[in-house]
């Protein structure tokens, strides 16, 4: 691994981010720390990212390595995110329905025409805010930043494989599936994605039909 980003991974929890004036360490989650030892530690990583770099460069693209490192932490934690999602859907859902019924409750006026609580306009709002954050996170179809879209069929590993391989495409013009397969497999822990599984995900073929299609051109 070379020595730059040997050292970026290795400082990386104890570095605060460039724009950080309070210096302040990065927070980082048990997960993202075992993410980042593995990384560290996998002996493909520095070709992986010199090969990234490389690319992002002859297309005059700048990649500090600090903020290629924060994407895929962040990219495998919205992925992850996608089963927390799906189990606490029907509870979110019932409580944002109870919020709303709050905000209903506080905008009521009492019978001269103005509310109980002089704040309970603001509560209601806020309360109004509160709830639909709630059901926009367990939404059944969703559209993150970047034009990234997932729905409850989606699986967490197919997520993060189709963000970074779009986020890697808009960095460097060039679809580096073998990168993304070897970066899903750290950030994953699962020895097992090869560069075809990566291919068949972005472009949203399931795999029997990606097989098939295989098979008919190679006949």
């Amino acid at each position: 691994m070379s020595e730059s980003f040997m050292a970026a991974l290795a400082a990386y929890p104890t570095t605060a981010h460039p724009g950080d004036e309070a210096k302040n360490e990065p927070r980082l989650s048990a997960a993202d720390r075992a993410h980042l030892k593995r990384w560290a530690e996998d002996e493909r990583a520095d070709k992986v990212w010199s090969t990234i770099n490389s690319a992002a460069k002859r297309r005059g693209r700048l990649l500090p390595v600090r903020f290629f490192i924060q994407e895929i932490l962040g990219a495998r934690e919205i992925a992850k995110s996608i089963d927390h999602r799906k189990k606490n859907r029907a509870r979110y859902l019932k409580r944002a329905a109870q919020m709303m019924e709050v905000a209903g409750f506080l905008r009521e006026p009492i019978f001269y025409g103005l509310p109980l609580i002089p704040s309970g306009p603001r509560l209601a709002r806020m309360l109004d805010e509160a709830a639909r954050t709630y059901r926009d996170y367990v939404a059944v179809s969703r559209n993150e930043g970047g034009g990234l879209k997932w729905s409850r069929q989606s699986k967490p590993i197919h997520v993060f494989m189709r963000q970074v391989s779009d986020d890697l495409k808009e960095m460097t013009g060039r679809w580096l599936d073998h990168e993304v397969a070897i970066l899903t497999e750290i950030a994953f822990n699962n020895m097992e994605i090869d560069d075809d599984q990566v291919l068949w995900v972005r472009r949203g073929i399931k795999r029997s039909k990606f097989r098939q299609k295989a098979n008919e051109k190679a006949n």
